[in-house]
């Protein structure tokens, strides 16, 4: 099934899911964000092609699990002066479509993403591809692409998560 066959219960709780995550990023609350991921999971945000594993290419984030936990725990500390003030951030996610349904749900959406830093507002946006997997009634992220529209552009400071 993918795209108008899918059931629109099973899009909207995706869709759900998905603005839990965005609002726990938004918020902060980066340990109930990660405990959206399985260990097993991949965060990737390519740079300057959109066409190509992450493996093959440079990048601007490629972590699996245990990085995403370092990540985390450098940012929570006092001396991570890339983050000292943190960045606000507020993001929008919209046109969630579930692609492919299997042992894994296949979603795309679209985000825009406002961070505000030292009086300084940047606007991001692109396309969001989460693979889902359910888990107890829930979902858990095995991998999430965050394929940025200007992504070949050169940016100020990227140490917040998308």
């Amino acid at each position: 099934m993918t795209g108008r066959n899918v059931d629109p219960q099973l899009t909207a709780n995706v869709a759900d899911f998905l603005f839990e995550e965005a609002g726990l990023l938004d918020e902060r609350q980066f340990d109930q964000w990660l405990d959206l991921y399985s260990e097993d999971a991949i965060y990737w945000v390519p740079a300057n092609r959109l066409d190509a594993e992450p493996d093959e290419q440079v990048a601007i984030y490629h972590d699996n699990y245990a990085r995403l936990k370092e990540r985390l725990a450098r940012m929570r500390s006092r001396r991570f002066w890339a983050q000292n003030p943190p960045s606000r951030t507020t993001r929008t996610v919209s046109n969630v479509r579930i692609r492919s349904q299997g042992e894994l749900l296949e979603v795309e959406s679209r985000f825009i993403l406002v961070e505000l830093r030292h009086g300084r507002s940047t606007t991001f946006s692109g396309l969001y591809r989460h693979r889902l997997r359910e888990s107890q009634g829930d979902y858990r992220i095995c991998r999430k692409e965050v394929l940025l529209i200007h992504n070949n552009e050169p940016f100020y400071n990227l140490t917040f998560i998308f």
